[in-house]
Order: structure tokens, then C-alpha cells, then sequence
């Protein structure tokens, strides 16, 4: 196939250009019907916002436009098949588990510092998850990757599961090579999903790692959007094999994707697929060079320092830059002081701020790097982290609740320290290193209690335990 063409973009600009009179849905008609004040502002892409009129095609059935666009991307992901997201990898994550998952069929392997749309996702199956801890890297100061032997443990001990979910890379763009999980689990006939939302660019090849999809994963879910250049929920699910029903897939994506899917959206995949497509390995390593000129520019900042993680196995994606705090600013603070000029990082922790780098050798990177440092002169420097970070200890295994058991029963609230053998109703994360504490389903023990007493004690920043403030537990009702 012709990875130049983009047939799903091309169809939306010629039917623009043959003036069309809209007697169809959305209500903007082409932009005609819209607010004046930010009707310029928005004009270029309602003109593209169309519907499933003639020679548009239909996502949910379809077989022109669509059905080339999403057969192209298939091609250079080297997928069987791959389907167009317009509600972001939350829906093809869901899609996924739910199409693996049955009464027979409920134990599924998966990572405790998985997205939430995972745990979302196995709560809406009623599966019973196994939960795997991850390593912590201690100099990003995060979680990252399991170990192929703590899955093929779990496997070995479960050996009824539905299914193995991995999340490769992490958000820091931590990544392993997934293979010989891989193996490991199909040799047992258990299929690999892999969540590999921050890796839609690794089909531009090496220094970037390897794709789930090369080691022989079932079902691999990208999100364009966040480094290709694609529009926000725009993502792709990639089929692999057929251990898992193509058929069942199809009827989860339908129902959990919107019945009136973004054409802008769309089209925005079928042109992030072939600007990827389109990299040499000139630009590659163009990109490449920029961001290693200006991770160097920022690691000669007083009171910060560039980090990434030296694990045995694990490469990190070049497009990911975590800046460490060196000074008695925690990472918040630091990403505060860069918007106030005007730099906007992806995301803060305590210890870091994460920046993503574009796709693309702009030749303003440097730029940034001058507007950064201003924004972090004069930063008080201390050789002690600026916060006191509490480890938690998790099992390396550890099992859930069916949550099938769980979908009607109610919950309470109650003193942390009367939540001793009660099931969690809500999860508890604390950050760092992001990784939960307690999962919804999972039966709190003296452990989990004397934790998040030791956590509130240290004042840590802590995600859920909607009522820890007051000093309770949200649990259910099952006795």
C-alpha cells in the first residue's frame, strides 16, 4: 500500500469543495451556524466536520475510506488489523478486556500502576484481577515495569486466566521488551494486551523501543495523540493474533465508542499515520539530536538535574525529558515557575517535572531550554530531596475481589482503623510512585492500614481515600 496516501482526509477535503448544503447533522453546518466570536477561530475544522453521509463512510461498518485508512495504519504498525479510537485508549482499553473476559473466564494478570481506564475496564467485566507489583527505579523516583518472572509466576499460578495486561512504556517512557512474556503466556494460551499509549511513534524505529506489537502481542492499544501529531482522543487498537475474538472486539468498540465518531478526529489519525510513516532515518536522528542538545542545556541548570532510568532491561523513549529537582522545590513548584513563562510541562510529581519533546526537529527546543532556565534562576539548592518519600511495601502478587461479586452491593464509610478485612470500595495511590496501595476489591489488611496511617502522618500526596482527610475508609457492605 501507499503509505503517501490518506484517504479518510482527502475524502473530507473534496467533499468540502464541492460547497456542500447541509441538511444533515452536526448543527454548525459546516461552520455556517456558530458563535461569531470564534467562528475564524474554529472555521478551518468544522469545515471538516461531517457525518456519515456518501463517500464518508461509517467507523463502525466501514468499507471505503475508513476501511483503506485503517488498513494503511495496519501496514505500518505491522497489525492484522487496526481500528480508529475517537474516544481516546480509555475506550480501546475497555473494548479489549471486556472481549477477553466471560464468566469462565475472569482472572486477568495485570500491573498495579496500570491507567485508571484498566481498572475501570476490569470493574465493567466483573473480572477478578491479579495484581503484580511493579519495580520502583530509584533514581526517576517512580514506579516502572513488572518482571517477566513475577508474570510468569502468576501465571503458573493461575493458569485459568483470561488475559495479561501490561502497561509498556510507562508515562516517564520507561519500556521493556515484552517478548518473552510474551511467549511465556501464549505457550499457556493466554493472550498478551498491552497498553502502550505513550508508543504510537515507535513505528519511526530505533533509538525508540520496540513495540509491543513486534514482540508478538494479541492486542496493542496507542494513543496517537499524545506524540503523533494527531488530535486529542484520537488513538488506534492494533490486532495481532487470534486468540482474541475479532467479532466479540468489534462489539465492545461499538459499545463503548460514540455512535457519532469525530471525522476531524478521523482524519487526524489518517495523517499522523503518514507523517510517521514518512520519517527517515536522517530525521529520526535530526529529532534525536535536538533533544539531546537540549536535554544538555537543561542539565546545566543549578538545581536541577535531567534523569532516566538505568535498570537492566528498561530503554527510555527519547521524546520523554524528566527534569529532577535538585533544590528545595518539589517538581510542583518548578512546573508552577515555568508557567508562569509561559512553558507548560506534561506533567509534575514531587521529584520531577516530565517533559514531552515534539516528534519533529523544530530548532526551538533551544529556545525553550533559554525561557526554562530563566523561569528556574537562582532555585535554592539543597543536596536532601525537598520531600520525605515513604515507600510502600507491596506483595508481589496479590488478589482482588471479583468484581462481578461486587456490582450491587453497597457502600460505607468507616474509621481507618476498623477497615481491617473489609473490601476496599475505593483505590488508594500514593504519589510517589504512583503505584496503588489499595485497590478497589482488594481486603484491607493490619499492612495497608498501618501504611496509610504512616502516609497521612508524613502529609504525602495521596490520589483517591475520598474520606482519608476525615480519617475513614470507603468499603463495601458484605457482612
Amino acid at each position: 500500500m501507499d503509505q503517501a496516501k490518506t484517504p479518510l482526509y482527502d475524502a473530507l477535503a473534496r467533499h468540502w469543495a464541492r460547497r456542500p448544503v447541509s441538511f444533515h447533522v452536526p448543527g454548525h453546518k459546516y461552520g455556517a451556524l456558530f458563535p461569531p466570536q470564534a467562528t475564524e477561530f474554529f472555521a478551518p475544522l468544522l469545515a471538516l466536520d461531517a457525518t456519515e453521509i456518501g463517500g464518508l463512510d461509517d467507523l463502525h461498518h466501514p468499507e471505503s475510506v475508513i476501511a483503506e485508512a485503517q488498513s494503511l495504519a495496519a501496514e505500518l504498525y505491522g497489525a492484522a488489523k487496526t481500528f480508529f479510537l475517537v474516544n481516546g485508549s480509555t475506550a480501546g482499553n475497555l473494548a479489549m478486556i471486556a472481549a477477553v473476559c466471560d464468566k469462565n473466564k475472569q482472572k486477568v494478570i495485570v500491573q498495579r500502576n496500570c491507567h485508571k481506564s484498566v481498572m475501570h475496564a476490569l470493574q465493567i467485566a466483573g473480572a477478578a484481577p491479579i495484581l503484580l507489583s511493579p519495580e520502583f527505579d530509584s533514581d526517576v523516583r517512580v514506579a516502572s515495569h513488572v518482571r517477566a518472572e513475577a508474570v510468569k509466576e502468576a501465571l503458573e499460578l493461575h493458569r485459568d486466566a483470561a488475559a495479561v495486561v501490561l502497561t509498556n512504556p510507562n508515562y516517564y517512557g520507561m519500556s521493556i521488551d515484552v517478548t518473552d512474556i510474551v511467549r511465556f503466556a501464549h505457550e499457556r494460551g493466554v493472550p498478551v494486551l498491552v497498553d502502550e499509549a505513550h508508543g504510537a511513534h515507535f513505528a519511526a524505529g530505533p533509538p525508540f523501543p520496540q513495540s509491543a506489537l513486534a514482540c508478538g502481542a494479541d492486542v496493542v492499544i496507542q494513543s496517537a495523540h499524545k506524540t503523533l501529531p494527531a488530535m486529542t482522543m484520537g488513538a488506534f487498537l492494533h490486532v495481532n493474533s487470534e486468540r482474541v475474538d475479532l467479532e466479540r472486539l468489534k462489539y465492545f468498540l461499538q459499545l463503548f465508542q460514540s455512535s457519532s465518531p469525530s471525522y476531524p478526529i478521523m482524519a487526524s489519525l489518517d495523517l499522523a499515520r503518514r507523517y510517521v510513516a514518512q520519517l527517515t532515518v536522517d530525521d529520526v536522528a535530526a529529532i534525536v539530536a535536538e533533544i539531546d542538545g537540549f536535554k544538555t542545556a537543561l542539565d546545566r541548570i543549578s538545581g536541577v538535574a535531567v534523569v532516566s532510568s538505568r535498570q537492566p532491561g528498561v530503554q527510555t523513549d527519547p521524546l520523554k525529558v524528566t527534569v529532577q529537582t535538585r533544590s528545595s522545590l518539589t517538581g510542583y513548584e518548578l512546573q508552577r515557575r515555568l508557567e508562569e513563562e509561559g512553558v507548560f510541562a506534561e506533567l509534575a510529581d514531587p521529584s520531577n517535572v516530565l517533559l514531552i519533546c515534539p516528534l519533529a526537529a523544530t530548532g526551538r527546543l533551544m529556545e525553550a531550554a533559554e525561557k526554562i532556565k530563566w523561569a528556574w534562576r537562582d532555585l535554592p539548592v539543597e543536596e536532601t530531596p525537598p520531600f520525605d518519600f515513604i515507600p510502600c511495601v507491596h506483595p508481589p502478587m496479590s488478589t482482588v475481589v471479583p468484581y462481578d461479586e461486587l456490582r450491587h452491593v453497597r457502600t460505607k464509610a468507616v474509621a481507618i482503623e476498623e477497615a481491617e478485612g473489609c473490601i476496599a470500595a475505593e483505590t488508594v495511590i500514593p504519589y510517589p510512585p504512583g503505584v496503588p496501595l489499595v485497590w478497589v476489591g482488594e481486603r484491607i489488611d493490619g499492612r495497608h492500614i498501618e501504611q496509610i496511617r504512616r502516609l497521612l502522618g508524613h502529609r504525602a500526596h495521596i490520589q483517591g481515600g475520598s474520606r482519608l482527610r476525615h480519617g475513614q475508609l470507603v468499603v463495601y457492605e458484605l457482612e
